[in-house]
Protein backbone atom coordinates (compact mmCIF):
# COMPACT_ATOMS: atom_id res chain seq x y z
CA UNK A 1 0.00 0.00 0.00
CA UNK A 2 3.15 2.36 0.87
CA UNK A 3 4.28 1.32 -2.53
CA UNK A 4 1.81 2.52 -4.40
CA UNK A 5 1.41 6.09 -2.52
CA UNK A 6 5.12 6.60 -2.14
CA UNK A 7 6.76 4.17 -4.97
CA UNK A 8 10.77 3.69 -4.13
CA UNK A 9 13.24 2.34 -5.63
CA UNK A 10 13.64 2.24 -10.04
CA UNK A 11 11.37 5.37 -11.34
CA UNK A 12 10.38 5.91 -7.47
CA UNK A 13 9.82 9.38 -6.52
CA UNK A 14 13.68 9.88 -5.41
CA UNK A 15 14.65 9.25 -8.89
CA UNK A 16 11.70 10.56 -10.99
CA UNK A 17 12.21 13.71 -8.55
CA UNK A 18 16.03 14.34 -10.26
CA UNK A 19 14.46 14.67 -13.57
CA UNK A 20 11.22 16.54 -12.36
CA UNK A 21 13.05 19.14 -9.94
CA UNK A 22 15.08 20.84 -12.63
CA UNK A 23 11.89 21.20 -14.92
CA UNK A 24 9.76 22.96 -11.78
CA UNK A 25 12.48 25.08 -11.26
CA UNK A 26 12.43 26.03 -15.23
CA UNK A 27 8.75 26.36 -14.84
CA UNK A 28 9.07 28.46 -11.87
CA UNK A 29 11.81 30.70 -13.47
CA UNK A 30 9.12 31.01 -16.40
CA UNK A 31 6.30 31.85 -13.77
CA UNK A 32 8.59 34.87 -12.26
CA UNK A 33 9.08 35.82 -15.00
CA UNK A 34 5.20 36.34 -15.74
CA UNK A 35 4.59 37.53 -12.49
CA UNK A 36 7.54 40.21 -11.77
CA UNK A 37 6.37 41.22 -15.06
CA UNK A 38 2.61 41.88 -14.34
CA UNK A 39 3.75 43.93 -11.06
CA UNK A 40 6.00 46.27 -12.63
CA UNK A 41 3.12 46.70 -15.31
CA UNK A 42 0.79 47.39 -12.35
CA UNK A 43 3.62 49.49 -10.96
CA UNK A 44 3.52 51.32 -14.48
CA UNK A 45 -0.52 51.75 -14.33
CA UNK A 46 -3.50 49.10 -13.75
CA UNK A 47 -4.23 49.85 -16.93
CA UNK A 48 -0.70 48.48 -18.78
CA UNK A 49 -1.33 45.41 -16.41
CA UNK A 50 -4.84 44.76 -17.67
CA UNK A 51 -3.55 44.98 -21.27
CA UNK A 52 -0.61 42.56 -20.88
CA UNK A 53 -2.87 39.76 -19.43
CA UNK A 54 -5.29 39.23 -22.52
CA UNK A 55 -2.58 40.12 -25.24
CA UNK A 56 0.41 38.07 -23.95
CA UNK A 57 -2.41 35.12 -23.62
CA UNK A 58 -3.48 35.60 -27.20
CA UNK A 59 0.45 35.68 -28.35
CA UNK A 60 0.84 32.49 -26.85
CA UNK A 61 -2.67 31.20 -28.05
CA UNK A 62 -1.30 31.84 -31.59
CA UNK A 63 1.66 30.04 -31.44
CA UNK A 64 0.36 27.18 -29.77
CA UNK A 65 -0.23 25.21 -32.47
CA UNK A 66 3.34 24.98 -33.37
CA UNK A 67 4.52 25.13 -29.49
CA UNK A 68 2.83 21.92 -28.98
CA UNK A 69 3.68 20.38 -31.78
CA UNK A 70 7.71 21.29 -31.46
CA UNK A 71 7.60 20.75 -27.66
CA UNK A 72 6.26 16.77 -28.73
CA UNK A 73 9.46 16.72 -30.44
CA UNK A 74 10.89 15.91 -26.80
CA UNK A 75 8.55 12.48 -26.54
CA UNK A 76 10.80 11.47 -30.16
CA UNK A 77 14.05 11.66 -28.55
CA UNK A 78 12.55 10.39 -25.20
CA UNK A 79 11.87 6.79 -27.36
CA UNK A 80 14.43 7.03 -29.15
CA UNK A 81 16.95 7.53 -26.31
CA UNK A 82 15.14 4.64 -24.69
CA UNK A 83 15.67 2.30 -27.66
CA UNK A 84 19.04 3.65 -27.66
CA UNK A 85 18.91 4.98 -31.31
CA UNK A 86 21.19 8.03 -30.84
CA UNK A 87 21.67 9.40 -34.38
CA UNK A 88 17.92 10.03 -34.35
CA UNK A 89 17.79 11.96 -31.19
CA UNK A 90 19.50 15.19 -32.76
CA UNK A 91 17.77 14.68 -36.05
CA UNK A 92 14.10 14.99 -34.09
CA UNK A 93 15.41 18.08 -32.78
CA UNK A 94 16.51 19.73 -36.50
CA UNK A 95 12.60 18.82 -37.13
CA UNK A 96 11.55 20.95 -34.21
CA UNK A 97 14.16 23.49 -35.07
CA UNK A 98 12.61 24.08 -39.03
CA UNK A 99 8.84 23.54 -37.16
CA UNK A 100 9.72 26.62 -35.14
CA UNK A 101 10.73 28.84 -37.81
CA UNK A 102 7.62 28.08 -39.71
CA UNK A 103 6.06 29.15 -36.56
CA UNK A 104 7.87 32.52 -36.52
CA UNK A 105 7.03 33.21 -39.69
CA UNK A 106 3.08 32.80 -39.12
CA UNK A 107 3.27 34.71 -35.82
CA UNK A 108 4.89 37.58 -37.94
CA UNK A 109 1.72 37.61 -40.34
CA UNK A 110 -0.89 37.62 -37.70
CA UNK A 111 0.16 41.01 -36.33
CA UNK A 112 -1.59 42.41 -39.75
CA UNK A 113 -4.52 41.98 -38.08
CA UNK A 114 -4.03 43.09 -34.75
CA UNK A 115 -6.23 46.17 -34.19
CA UNK A 116 -9.16 44.38 -35.55
CA UNK A 117 -8.36 41.30 -33.19
CA UNK A 118 -8.42 43.23 -30.49
CA UNK A 119 -11.22 45.65 -30.96
CA UNK A 120 -13.44 42.47 -31.00
CA UNK A 121 -12.31 41.89 -27.35
CA UNK A 122 -14.58 45.40 -26.53
CA UNK A 123 -12.14 46.80 -23.91
CA UNK A 124 -11.55 50.46 -23.31
CA UNK A 125 -10.06 52.58 -26.68
CA UNK A 126 -7.08 53.13 -24.24
CA UNK A 127 -6.17 49.26 -23.03
CA UNK A 128 -6.60 48.21 -26.42
CA UNK A 129 -4.52 50.41 -28.22
CA UNK A 130 -1.91 48.90 -25.25
CA UNK A 131 -3.02 45.39 -26.29
CA UNK A 132 -2.37 45.78 -29.65
CA UNK A 133 1.51 47.13 -29.05
CA UNK A 134 1.97 44.63 -26.47
CA UNK A 135 0.76 41.90 -29.11
CA UNK A 136 2.60 42.96 -32.03
CA UNK A 137 6.37 42.92 -30.58
CA UNK A 138 5.65 39.01 -28.83
CA UNK A 139 4.77 37.87 -32.85
CA UNK A 140 7.45 39.72 -34.27
CA UNK A 141 10.12 37.92 -32.67
CA UNK A 142 7.36 34.81 -31.87
CA UNK A 143 10.55 32.61 -33.22
CA UNK A 144 12.06 33.18 -30.06
CA UNK A 145 10.40 31.02 -27.64
CA UNK A 146 9.30 28.19 -29.75
CA UNK A 147 13.11 27.76 -30.83
CA UNK A 148 13.71 27.87 -27.09
CA UNK A 149 11.44 25.28 -26.83
CA UNK A 150 12.55 23.44 -30.01
CA UNK A 151 16.13 23.23 -28.10
CA UNK A 152 15.01 22.26 -24.83
CA UNK A 153 13.71 18.92 -25.95
CA UNK A 154 17.16 17.66 -26.62
CA UNK A 155 17.75 17.98 -22.92
CA UNK A 156 14.41 17.02 -21.71
CA UNK A 157 13.80 13.70 -23.41
CA UNK A 158 17.03 12.55 -22.51
CA UNK A 159 16.23 13.10 -19.17
CA UNK A 160 19.33 15.57 -18.33
CA UNK A 161 16.92 18.07 -17.16
CA UNK A 162 19.39 20.58 -15.46
CA UNK A 163 20.58 22.38 -18.55
CA UNK A 164 16.74 23.39 -19.19
CA UNK A 165 16.96 25.11 -15.40
CA UNK A 166 20.08 26.71 -16.18
CA UNK A 167 19.13 27.85 -19.11
CA UNK A 168 15.91 29.63 -18.14
CA UNK A 169 17.49 30.58 -14.64
CA UNK A 170 19.16 32.87 -17.23
CA UNK A 171 16.47 34.03 -18.87
CA UNK A 172 15.03 34.88 -15.47
CA UNK A 173 18.08 36.84 -14.07
CA UNK A 174 18.29 38.76 -17.71
CA UNK A 175 13.99 39.29 -18.12
CA UNK A 176 13.81 40.90 -14.52
CA UNK A 177 16.27 43.93 -15.17
CA UNK A 178 15.51 44.04 -18.80
CA UNK A 179 11.98 44.60 -17.98
CA UNK A 180 12.50 46.92 -15.52
CA UNK A 181 14.90 49.45 -17.38
CA UNK A 182 12.67 49.18 -20.32
CA UNK A 183 9.88 49.51 -18.69
CA UNK A 184 10.39 52.48 -16.47
CA UNK A 185 13.19 53.99 -17.86
CA UNK A 186 16.65 54.98 -16.42
CA UNK A 187 19.00 57.88 -16.67
CA UNK A 188 22.60 57.73 -15.56
CA UNK A 189 26.59 59.11 -16.31
CA UNK A 190 29.00 56.63 -16.93
CA UNK A 191 32.92 59.05 -17.81
CA UNK A 192 30.88 61.98 -18.08
CA UNK A 193 28.43 60.28 -20.58
CA UNK A 194 24.78 60.69 -19.80
CA UNK A 195 23.04 57.87 -20.82
CA UNK A 196 19.39 58.01 -20.98
CA UNK A 197 16.74 54.81 -21.45
CA UNK A 198 13.43 56.51 -22.27
CA UNK A 199 10.23 54.75 -20.82
CA UNK A 200 8.53 52.32 -22.98
CA UNK A 201 5.39 51.05 -20.06
CA UNK A 202 3.95 48.04 -22.19
CA UNK A 203 6.16 47.57 -25.52
CA UNK A 204 9.81 47.77 -22.81
CA UNK A 205 7.85 44.67 -21.66
CA UNK A 206 7.73 42.86 -24.43
CA UNK A 207 11.32 43.99 -25.72
CA UNK A 208 12.36 42.76 -22.61
CA UNK A 209 10.60 39.71 -22.51
CA UNK A 210 11.90 38.90 -26.63
CA UNK A 211 15.46 40.13 -25.45
CA UNK A 212 16.26 37.69 -22.07
CA UNK A 213 14.43 34.97 -24.65
CA UNK A 214 16.98 35.75 -27.25
CA UNK A 215 19.52 35.06 -25.00
CA UNK A 216 18.11 31.60 -23.42
CA UNK A 217 17.77 30.68 -27.32
CA UNK A 218 21.84 31.36 -28.24
CA UNK A 219 22.46 29.29 -24.99
CA UNK A 220 20.80 26.13 -26.15
CA UNK A 221 22.59 26.71 -29.75
CA UNK A 222 26.03 26.98 -28.74
CA UNK A 223 25.30 24.02 -26.24
CA UNK A 224 23.56 21.72 -28.87
CA UNK A 225 25.99 21.96 -31.66
CA UNK A 226 29.35 21.70 -28.80
CA UNK A 227 31.90 19.24 -29.99
CA UNK A 228 30.74 16.38 -27.65
CA UNK A 229 26.81 16.26 -28.98
CA UNK A 230 28.18 16.88 -32.65
CA UNK A 231 30.16 13.59 -32.33
CA UNK A 232 27.33 11.22 -30.24
CA UNK A 233 24.74 12.77 -31.70
CA UNK A 234 25.53 14.15 -34.57
CA UNK A 235 23.97 17.31 -34.08
CA UNK A 236 25.36 19.54 -36.92
CA UNK A 237 25.35 16.58 -39.49
CA UNK A 238 21.97 14.86 -39.17
CA UNK A 239 19.86 17.82 -40.26
CA UNK A 240 16.48 16.98 -42.00
CA UNK A 241 14.75 13.64 -42.86
CA UNK A 242 11.11 13.86 -44.64
CA UNK A 243 9.93 11.03 -42.86
CA UNK A 244 11.27 12.19 -39.14
CA UNK A 245 9.88 15.54 -39.82
CA UNK A 246 5.69 13.90 -40.99
CA UNK A 247 6.20 11.95 -38.58
CA UNK A 248 6.26 15.13 -36.04
CA UNK A 249 3.53 16.40 -37.66
CA UNK A 250 1.23 13.43 -37.38
CA UNK A 251 2.03 12.75 -33.86
CA UNK A 252 2.58 16.44 -32.35
CA UNK A 253 0.18 18.58 -34.38
CA UNK A 254 -2.39 16.92 -32.66
CA UNK A 255 -1.08 18.12 -29.44
CA UNK A 256 -0.62 21.37 -30.81
CA UNK A 257 -4.25 21.71 -31.73
CA UNK A 258 -5.61 20.29 -28.89
CA UNK A 259 -3.55 23.31 -26.94
CA UNK A 260 -3.96 26.18 -28.86
CA UNK A 261 -8.17 25.17 -29.15
CA UNK A 262 -8.18 24.74 -25.05
CA UNK A 263 -6.01 27.81 -24.51
CA UNK A 264 -8.52 29.50 -26.76
CA UNK A 265 -11.59 28.93 -25.06
CA UNK A 266 -9.95 29.96 -21.84
CA UNK A 267 -8.70 33.29 -23.69
CA UNK A 268 -12.59 33.70 -24.34
CA UNK A 269 -13.32 33.10 -20.99
CA UNK A 270 -10.80 36.05 -20.37
CA UNK A 271 -12.37 38.60 -22.69
CA UNK A 272 -15.68 37.52 -21.90
CA UNK A 273 -14.70 38.41 -18.40
CA UNK A 274 -12.85 41.81 -19.40
CA UNK A 275 -16.49 42.57 -21.27
CA UNK A 276 -18.24 43.01 -17.81
CA UNK A 277 -15.96 45.24 -16.30
CA UNK A 278 -12.49 47.30 -15.76
CA UNK A 279 -12.50 46.02 -12.14
CA UNK A 280 -13.18 42.41 -13.00
CA UNK A 281 -10.62 42.22 -15.94
CA UNK A 282 -7.89 43.62 -13.29
CA UNK A 283 -9.15 41.50 -10.94
CA UNK A 284 -8.77 38.15 -12.68
CA UNK A 285 -5.53 39.45 -14.58
CA UNK A 286 -4.12 39.63 -10.65
CA UNK A 287 -6.00 35.97 -9.66
CA UNK A 288 -4.42 34.36 -13.00
CA UNK A 289 -0.99 35.74 -12.77
CA UNK A 290 -1.04 34.51 -8.81
CA UNK A 291 -2.48 31.08 -10.43
CA UNK A 292 0.81 30.89 -13.48
CA UNK A 293 3.12 30.78 -10.18
CA UNK A 294 1.38 27.26 -9.06
CA UNK A 295 0.72 26.31 -13.16
CA UNK A 296 4.16 26.48 -14.19
CA UNK A 297 5.68 24.24 -12.16
CA UNK A 298 2.80 22.01 -12.91
CA UNK A 299 3.99 21.80 -16.64
CA UNK A 300 7.42 20.67 -15.34
CA UNK A 301 5.52 17.53 -13.78
CA UNK A 302 3.64 17.27 -16.46
CA UNK A 303 7.00 17.10 -18.75
CA UNK A 304 8.20 14.68 -16.26
CA UNK A 305 5.52 12.45 -16.54
CA UNK A 306 5.91 12.37 -20.84
CA UNK A 307 9.21 11.86 -20.84
CA UNK A 308 9.72 9.10 -17.95
CA UNK A 309 6.79 7.10 -19.49
CA UNK A 310 8.42 7.89 -22.95
CA UNK A 311 11.31 6.38 -22.21
CA UNK A 312 9.89 3.18 -20.88
CA UNK A 313 7.68 2.41 -23.98
CA UNK A 314 10.82 3.00 -25.93
CA UNK A 315 12.45 0.38 -23.91
CA UNK A 316 9.29 -1.70 -24.06
CA UNK A 317 9.20 -1.45 -19.92
CA UNK A 318 5.72 -0.61 -19.11
CA UNK A 319 6.23 -1.92 -15.57
CA UNK A 320 8.73 1.31 -15.41
CA UNK A 321 6.41 3.44 -17.08
CA UNK A 322 2.90 2.96 -14.86
CA UNK A 323 5.32 3.25 -11.70
CA UNK A 324 6.86 7.01 -13.18
CA UNK A 325 3.34 8.24 -13.00
CA UNK A 326 2.33 6.97 -9.58
CA UNK A 327 6.05 8.61 -8.17
CA UNK A 328 4.79 12.08 -10.07
CA UNK A 329 1.34 11.75 -9.22
CA UNK A 330 2.59 11.85 -5.31
CA UNK A 331 4.78 15.25 -6.21
CA UNK A 332 1.86 17.19 -8.06
CA UNK A 333 -0.46 16.10 -4.99
CA UNK A 334 1.92 17.48 -2.24
CA UNK A 335 2.79 20.49 -4.54
CA UNK A 336 -0.90 20.93 -4.98
CA UNK A 337 -2.28 20.75 -1.28
CA UNK A 338 0.57 23.52 -0.54
CA UNK A 339 -0.60 25.42 -3.12
CA UNK A 340 -4.30 25.85 -2.80
CA UNK A 341 -3.85 26.49 0.82
CA UNK A 342 -1.46 29.82 0.39
CA UNK A 343 -3.96 30.82 -2.50
CA UNK A 344 -7.00 30.30 0.07
CA UNK A 345 -5.65 31.26 3.30
CA UNK A 346 -3.44 34.34 2.38
CA UNK A 347 -4.65 37.05 -0.14
CA UNK A 348 -3.47 39.48 1.57
CA UNK A 349 -0.15 38.77 0.07
CA UNK A 350 -1.53 38.97 -3.01
CA UNK A 351 -2.85 42.49 -2.89
CA UNK A 352 0.05 43.89 -1.12
CA UNK A 353 2.26 42.40 -4.02
CA UNK A 354 -0.17 43.96 -6.95
CA UNK A 355 -0.64 47.18 -4.59
CA UNK A 356 -4.26 46.41 -4.83
CA UNK A 357 -6.22 49.81 -3.39
CA UNK A 358 -9.56 49.51 -5.08
CA UNK A 359 -12.03 47.64 -2.43
CA UNK A 360 -14.01 46.55 -5.01
CA UNK A 361 -10.73 44.90 -7.04
CA UNK A 362 -10.18 43.04 -3.47
CA UNK A 363 -12.91 41.20 -3.18
CA UNK A 364 -13.28 40.37 -6.66
CA UNK A 365 -9.75 38.94 -6.36
CA UNK A 366 -9.82 37.20 -2.95
CA UNK A 367 -13.03 34.62 -4.29
CA UNK A 368 -11.24 34.43 -7.35
CA UNK A 369 -8.51 33.12 -5.84
CA UNK A 370 -10.72 30.46 -4.05
CA UNK A 371 -12.33 29.37 -7.26
CA UNK A 372 -8.70 29.35 -8.26
CA UNK A 373 -7.78 26.31 -5.29
CA UNK A 374 -10.21 24.34 -7.10
CA UNK A 375 -9.22 24.79 -10.40
CA UNK A 376 -5.42 24.41 -9.54
CA UNK A 377 -6.27 20.50 -8.10
CA UNK A 378 -8.14 19.44 -10.91
CA UNK A 379 -5.90 21.12 -13.87
CA UNK A 380 -2.72 18.99 -11.76
CA UNK A 381 -4.82 15.58 -12.54
CA UNK A 382 -5.64 16.76 -16.45
CA UNK A 383 -1.91 17.89 -16.91
CA UNK A 384 -0.48 14.39 -15.51
CA UNK A 385 -3.05 11.93 -16.99
CA UNK A 386 -2.86 13.83 -20.29
CA UNK A 387 0.81 13.85 -20.29
CA UNK A 388 0.89 10.10 -19.32
CA UNK A 389 -0.68 9.14 -22.45
CA UNK A 390 0.16 11.68 -24.60
CA UNK A 391 4.34 10.34 -23.87
CA UNK A 392 2.99 6.78 -25.18
CA UNK A 393 1.83 8.73 -28.65
CA UNK A 394 -2.05 8.54 -27.59
CA UNK A 395 -2.43 12.43 -29.20
CA UNK A 396 -5.35 12.14 -31.30
CA UNK A 397 -7.95 11.06 -27.75
CA UNK A 398 -6.19 13.74 -26.07
CA UNK A 399 -6.82 16.38 -29.29
CA UNK A 400 -10.42 15.20 -29.44
CA UNK A 401 -11.66 14.86 -25.97
CA UNK A 402 -10.19 18.39 -25.15
CA UNK A 403 -11.58 20.19 -28.72
CA UNK A 404 -15.22 18.50 -27.40
CA UNK A 405 -14.64 19.26 -23.58
CA UNK A 406 -13.39 22.63 -24.08
CA UNK A 407 -16.32 23.93 -26.41
CA UNK A 408 -19.16 22.17 -25.33
CA UNK A 409 -18.43 22.30 -21.28
CA UNK A 410 -16.52 25.92 -21.24
CA UNK A 411 -16.39 28.06 -24.11
CA UNK A 412 -20.17 27.77 -25.60
CA UNK A 413 -21.99 27.48 -21.75
CA UNK A 414 -19.25 30.84 -20.98
CA UNK A 415 -20.94 32.33 -24.16
CA UNK A 416 -24.32 31.86 -23.10
CA UNK A 417 -24.08 32.59 -19.84
CA UNK A 418 -22.65 35.78 -20.73
CA UNK A 419 -25.85 36.58 -23.05
CA UNK A 420 -28.05 35.69 -20.80
CA UNK A 421 -27.06 37.74 -18.03
CA UNK A 422 -26.79 40.58 -20.29
CA UNK A 423 -29.68 40.20 -21.32
CA UNK A 424 -32.62 43.22 -21.00
CA UNK A 425 -34.99 40.73 -19.94
CA UNK A 426 -32.37 39.50 -16.73
CA UNK A 427 -31.16 42.97 -16.20
CA UNK A 428 -34.31 44.60 -15.75
CA UNK A 429 -35.37 41.72 -13.13
CA UNK A 430 -32.27 41.41 -10.93
CA UNK A 431 -30.51 44.84 -11.60
CA UNK A 432 -27.53 45.55 -13.30
CA UNK A 433 -25.37 44.94 -10.52
CA UNK A 434 -26.78 41.48 -9.50
CA UNK A 435 -26.77 40.37 -13.15
CA UNK A 436 -23.22 41.29 -13.39
CA UNK A 437 -21.80 39.84 -10.37
CA UNK A 438 -23.87 36.42 -10.94
CA UNK A 439 -22.42 36.48 -14.38
CA UNK A 440 -19.12 36.66 -13.01
CA UNK A 441 -19.37 34.14 -10.37
CA UNK A 442 -21.41 31.66 -12.73
CA UNK A 443 -18.50 31.93 -15.45
CA UNK A 444 -16.04 30.78 -12.83
CA UNK A 445 -18.22 27.88 -11.72
CA UNK A 446 -18.02 26.57 -15.26
CA UNK A 447 -14.63 27.07 -15.52
CA UNK A 448 -14.12 25.21 -12.77
CA UNK A 449 -16.74 22.21 -14.22
CA UNK A 450 -14.78 21.84 -17.36
CA UNK A 451 -11.46 21.63 -15.55
CA UNK A 452 -12.69 18.39 -13.83
CA UNK A 453 -14.13 16.95 -16.52
CA UNK A 454 -10.95 17.45 -18.23
CA UNK A 455 -8.91 15.70 -15.72
CA UNK A 456 -11.82 12.71 -15.08
CA UNK A 457 -11.43 11.93 -18.63
CA UNK A 458 -8.07 11.40 -19.01
CA UNK A 459 -7.75 9.45 -15.94
CA UNK A 460 -10.55 7.25 -17.31
CA UNK A 461 -8.37 6.96 -20.08
CA UNK A 462 -5.12 6.19 -18.61
CA UNK A 463 -6.88 3.57 -16.87
CA UNK A 464 -8.04 1.92 -19.64
CA UNK A 465 -4.66 1.11 -20.81
CA UNK A 466 -4.57 1.55 -24.23
CA UNK A 467 -1.29 3.77 -24.42
CA UNK A 468 0.24 0.72 -23.24
CA UNK A 469 0.32 -0.82 -26.84
CA UNK A 470 1.42 2.46 -28.46
CA UNK A 471 4.79 3.59 -29.26
CA UNK A 472 5.63 6.72 -32.33
CA UNK A 473 9.07 5.15 -33.29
Amino acid sequence: MISAIFPTGKCGVKEVIKVAFPLVAASIGHAINLFTDRIMLSAHSPQTMAAAFPAGLTAFTMSCIFLGAVGYAGVFVAQYTGAKEYKLVSLSVWQAIFLSLIGGAFMAVTTFWAEELFSWFGHTPEIQLLEVKYYRILACAGAVPLLNAAFSTFWSGRAKTQMIMIVNLLITLCNIPLNALLIFGVSFSIFNYQITIPEHGISGAAWGTVGAGLIGMLTYLFCFISPENRKKYGSLKHIFAFEVFRKLIRYGLPNGVQLVLDLATFNIFVVILGKISEPVLIASGVAFSTYSLSFNPMVGFGQTASIMVGQAIGAKDIQAAEKSVRSVRFMVLCYTIISCIFLIGFPEIVFKVFNLQDAEVKDLTRIMLIFTAGYLFFDAMNILYSNAVKGAGDTYFVMISGILLGWLAFALPGLGCYSFFHSQYVIELMGIISAKSWCVWTLWSICNIYIFLLALTFYIRYRQGKWKNMSII
